[in-house]
């Protein structure tokens, strides 16, 4: 994902959380469309939110 898909894809969702752990990666905690809530955590920021979407 480049800088402008990422800023899209954080524009689109509702309720949404981002973490960024000290010397570690991301984390998303974000509500999903059917109301759940979903979480991802990887490496990159790129990496978390493609996880997010395949959970």
């Amino acid at each position: 994902m480049n800088a402008k898909e990422i800023a899209e894809w954080l524009e689109d969702r509702g309720e949404l959380m981002v973490m960024k752990k000290d010397g570690e990666g991301f984390v998303i905690a974000a509500r999903a469309p059917d109301g759940m809530w979903k979480t991802a955590e990887a490496d990159t920021l790129a990496r978390a939110i493609t996880l997010w979407e395949e959970v």
